[in-house]
């Protein structure tokens, strides 16, 4: 049995600070995934400034979650890693082998649901755009490995959220400003958020 990891190119980062960012990417696939699965069959739930403002946004988003879609997996592949992880051997090592992606990513999912109660409003596409800013640009994080993440201006885009400010009811004012701190909050869980790597290996009796 093998299970489908939904992407056909898909980045195998080595070292643990790398997985992080492999597994900040899961997440932001994931979302974007809903967010525009929703946008699609509802229109959009949020509007920002101008319409030309929007399609920049938006259109900015969908080829970040193209890229995504080819070199990173979404969660539904390690749901389906873990569901059926005890099923053979192979299944097993590859689930041990996904582990520290799984806790990293697990870390994420965790603060989404502690800063984020069911049925809140809240705005997907501003919270992967300031996820992604916070931890390129102010934790400094490389993107060696994903470089189209480059070629993004996350300071534009925000900003462009920022101007709509004027525009807003109360109300929404509060849930723009709620992305920000629970964007910061996911990044702070991540960053603080480890895997302790088994280095013990057994050594064979000398004769």
């Amino acid at each position: 049995m093998s299970i489908n990891t939904n992407c056909p190119n898909r980045i195998n980062p080595k070292l643990l600070r790398e997985i992080k960012t492999e597994a900040l990417l899961v997440f932001i696939r994931t979302t974007l995934e809903q967010s525009f699965h929703e946008i699609d069959t509802n229109g959009y739930q949020f509007q920002i400034g101008s319409n030309e403002d929007n399609e920049y946004v938006y259109s900015t988003l969908r080829k970040l979650l193209s890229n995504l879609q080819d070199s990173v997996i979404n969660s539904s592949y390690l749901r389906s890693l873990i569901f059926n992880s005890d099923k053979n051997q192979v299944l097993k090592m590859l689930a041990k082998k996904e582990e520290p992606l799984m806790v990293y990513y697990d870390s994420i999912v965790k603060g989404i649901e502690i800063n984020l109660s069911s049925g809140s409003s809240w705005i997907p596409e501003l919270v992967v755009i300031s996820l992604l800013s916070e931890w390129l640009i102010e934790e400094e994080k490389s993107v060696f490995l994903y470089p189209f993440l480059s070629h993004i201006d996350y300071s534009d885009l925000i900003n462009r959220y920022d101007k709509s400010k004027s525009t807003l009811t109360e109300d929404k004012k509060e849930v723009l400003v709620k992305m920000y701190r629970i964007s910061s909050n996911l990044i702070q869980r991540l960053k603080s958020s480890t895997y302790k790597i088994n280095t013990q290996r057994k050594r064979k009796k000398r004769k």
